[in-house]
């Protein structure tokens, strides 16, 4: 029997502890949990779907809200709801400093509640009613959560079912908990059960800390298959409705796989190759090309065991260090030895050929005509020596410029290659981009990815390949007369490039809907006021209904000092507000943010004009944190969840992301209107947010796909940062009321765009549909056909479907 602790609801009764109380209809728990931290929760008996606002006050005066929905394990153990009442309050210590009294009362409400706690007793409370720590089951036998403790600290939390524990990990990565003004860093753990747990038997799990302290108040409840449930149903039923059903649960309910189990996982889902054989072999002639700077002789013995036997291969001396070639060398190559080489395959000298990669391009070039490059996963190596998988997305632009990403493996098919020749490249990273010189936007949708790893890269030198980046992405961006400055950056993993164009003077204005909450307001005006002023931006604020007072007198001030305000009365819908304030300003640009979002710097708005300099970039998003430092969000990938999740809410800021992801600007499915910039042009002729469909929730997501559809690239920079209290103004969907029409707008998002949901170019097919993008193998991988970034098609609902 496993001994189960939770922490006890109060100490004994002490002057700074408030017991739960009934405050008119309401039931609330206040109390001081240490020197400048305070905590409780509040609900109603008579309607617990209901979330409250509370304000803290000391000494009369109010210094912080918290919205009371963090999980409180005892009201949970007590059938209270969900548990999730629970609020909190971490103070400076100089702020709480000489203060006497503390009280809590509902946001913008008269009177307090409860009673007063009197700080001078000097003893505190023991109890933080936020809980011990939370966890969630993300799909198939993937659970994740957080744990309370010091940060230093990276307690083990075990997996137990039936009295035995099957599973446990330390929780050494981080979290954000809390909201608006008292957000918290935690310690974030993420666990796969063992793989006998998944065999359509349902289980119960609870997950302790080793001080045997229970993360939920309850067992939470489980069930996993040994591979899709599609194919599950498909074993013990033949009626084709049932393996539909599990199709559709496959995509609610992913299950996926750890990074570190990938070398099992992929003798468990095998890459077969692609296209037909021709009795498993393929006739196109391959001539391969080692780039000199690493160990040829591992890459050549590497080719003896290839599939595809019709190949010649060449190591081309260095020209001006590592990773560079002299292109004479390289023609005199191709129009010898290489003469017959219909495709020439370029990799880094100590490149690892899987023995089927040979093959497995030149079937892709067969299977789609139109190709002229293609380019594949890739594996990297551990310290220990062990593969690591790097998953890539189709052909992402942005990122071929600041990252290389596309450069280290591909092929190329003989002309293009030849045409190449002519601006006389010097590394592959020009060699590759020098394709799209000529801003032939068709150019872009030949470009072929390949989503299986058919070759481990060996160890780069990434300042050397930055600066050869840096150099390759001015070249080209100079060949096609775009103005920018190019500046090599230190990659983790992979070369690292800054680009910054010169934009053009256009006309901008900054759009900010607004219901009350002057707070809000003045915060984000003041923290944008130097952006403003760099680029000469204008504000609108559209306003829908305010009534406070405060907000009122403010709006009227601001208006005074040259803002413009907007009313636009009515129900909130965020589509409709902001297609009126595009309407009613006439700038060439537009800047969509809401009003809890708050400049950290004063050239994030620069640097995402620079980004819209490109005439085919759509729409321009920037890194959201929480105030904890948390990414909230770096792009939203289409897929997880079978629905849009937002990119990196699971690392640091200080994190490089998977596949360094998170140090360089790329595109992406769709960006945030939290913070979003578009030309009012492309807004108009896309339609603006679709009020309908989509008037509170995903109307970013279906104009980002729009933008799509008309060949637009939406871009996301980690160099434009904001802080971002997430819903802080409106609330979060999970009132009954805004739970169905969160749902209602999500099954308009999957029936206008669902089968690209499920391919997400940007989003790579072996990686898992959960609720964290990027953060494990999808089991089993989706199709890993050779894929073109080609633009969305959405589906035309006939009025009332």
């Amino acid at each position: 029997m496993v001994k189960l602790r939770r922490p006890p609801l109060a100490t004994a009764p002490d002057a700074t502890a408030v017991p739960a109380a009934r405050e008119g209809q309401l039931c609330l728990a206040f109390e001081r949990t240490d020197e400048a931290g305070f905590s409780g929760f509040i609900y109603d008996p008579n309607d617990l779907s209901r979330r409250f606002v509370v304000e803290l006050l000391l000494d009369g005066i109010a210094l912080r809200l918290a919205r009371a929905e963090a999980y409180v394990p005892e009201l949970a153990s007590e059938l209270i709801g969900d548990g999730c009442y629970g609020f909190s309050f971490v103070l400076p210590p100089d702020q709480v400093g000489e203060n006497q009294i503390a009280e809590v009362r509902l946001a913008n409400m008269p009177g307090t509640l409860g009673t007063s706690l009197h700080l001078g007793s000097g003893s505190k409370g023991s109890v933080d009613s936020r809980g011990p720590g939370a966890v969630e089951w993300l799909g198939g036998l993937r659970f994740r959560g957080w744990v309370r403790c010091p940060p230093a600290e990276s307690p083990v939390v075990r997996a137990v079912v039936d009295g035995e524990t099957i599973a446990e990990g330390r929780a050494s990565g981080f979290s954000h908990v809390g909201g608006i003004e008292n957000a918290n860093l935690v310690k974030a753990f993420d666990l796969h059960l063992p793989s006998d747990c998944a065999d359509g038997r349902v289980r119960r799990v609870h997950f302790i800390t080793e001080d045997e302290v229970q993360l939920t108040a309850a067992p939470l409840t489980f069930v996993a298959f040994p591979d899709a449930v599609e194919q599950f149903f498909a074993d013990f039923s033949e009626v084709e409705s049932e393996r539909l059903r599990g199709r559709m649960l496959d995509r609610l309910l992913p299950a996926s796989a750890p990074f570190t189990a990938y070398e099992d996982w992929s003798l468990r889902w095998p890459f077969t190759g692609f296209g037909e054989r021709n009795d498993g072999r393929v006739v196109r002639a391959a001539a391969v090309v080692l780039i000199a700077g690493g160990n040829e002789d591992v890459s050549l013995s590497s080719l003896e065991h290839q599939q595809h036997d019709n190949w010649v291969a060449a190591a081309l001396p260095p020209l001006d260090g590592s990773g560079t070639f002299d292109p004479d060398e390289l023609r005199d190559f191709l129009l010898k030895d290489g003469s017959a080489a219909e495709i020439v395959v370029f990799a880094l000298a100590g490149t690892l050929f899987k023995e089927h990669a040979l093959a497995d391009l030149a079937a892709a070039f067969a299977s789609q005509p139109d190709a002229h490059t293609a380019y594949c996963d890739l594996e990297v190596g551990g310290e220990d020596g062990r593969p690591w998988p790097l998953a890539l997305p189709g052909f992402d632009y942005e990122r071929m410029l600041e990252q290389g990403y596309c450069a280290q493996f591909f092929a190329m098919d003989r002309s293009t290659v030849l045409a190449a020749l002519r601006t006389r490249p010097t590394s592959l990273y020009r060699l590759f981009n020098c394709q799209f010189d000529q801003q032939d936007p068709s150019r872009k949708l030949q470009v072929l990815h390949l989503p299986s790893p058919l070759g481990r890269l060996p160890n780069l030198d990434t300042v050397a390949h930055s600066r050869l980046l840096a150099k390759a992405s001015l070249a080209h961006l100079s060949a096609r007369g775009m103005r920018a400055d190019v500046q090599a950056q230190r990659g983790a993993l992979l070369p690292a490039a800054r680009i910054t164009r010169v934009s053009t003077l256009r006309t901008l204005t900054v759009i900010i809907p607004v219901r009350n909450r002057k707070d809000l307001l003045q915060a984000c005006l003041s923290s944008i006021a130097p952006a403003l002023a760099d680029t000469r931006a204008k504000v609108l604020v559209a306003d829908n209904d305010s009534s406070d007072p405060d907000m009122l007198e403010y709006l009227e001030t601001i208006q005074r000092s040259g803002t413009g305000v907007l009313a636009v009365p009515g129900p909130f819908n965020f589509a409709r507000i902001n297609n009126l304030a595009v309407e009613a300003c006439g700038s060439d640009d537009i800047l969509l943010l809401n009003n809890d979002v708050r400049a950290m710097e004063a050239t994030w708005l620069s640097e995402m004009r620079s980004r819209l300099a490109d005439a085919d970039v759509g729409a321009v998003g920037a890194m959201l944190l929480w105030p904890s430092s948390m990414i909230q969000h770096a792009g939203v990938a289409l897929g997880p969840s079978f629905a849009a999740q937002h990119i990196g809410n699971d690392r640091l800021v200080s994190d490089p992301g998977y596949g360094d992801m998170l140090k360089v600007a790329r595109e992406c499915g769709s960006v945030t209107a939290a913070c979003l910039l578009t030309r009012r042009s492309d807004y108009l002729a896309a339609g603006g947010l679709d009020e309908l469909l989509f008037p509170v929730n995903f109307n970013d997501v279906d104009y980002c796909l729009k933008l799509r559809a008309q060949g637009k690239r939406i871009v996301w920079t980690p160099f434009a940062r904001l802080y971002h209290d997430e819903s802080a103004s409106r609330g979060k969907d999970q009132r009954d009321d805004k739970a169905s029409r969160f749902e209602r707008e999500l099954r308009n998002l999957r029936n206008k765009w669902g089968e690209h949901l499920l391919e997400d170019p940007y989003y790579n097919p072996n990686l898992s549909l959960d609720a964290v993008p990027y953060s494990a193998l999808s089991w089993p991988p989706r199709t890993r056909t050779p894929r073109l970034n080609h633009p969305p098609t959405p589906v035309v609902l006939p009025p009332g479907f």
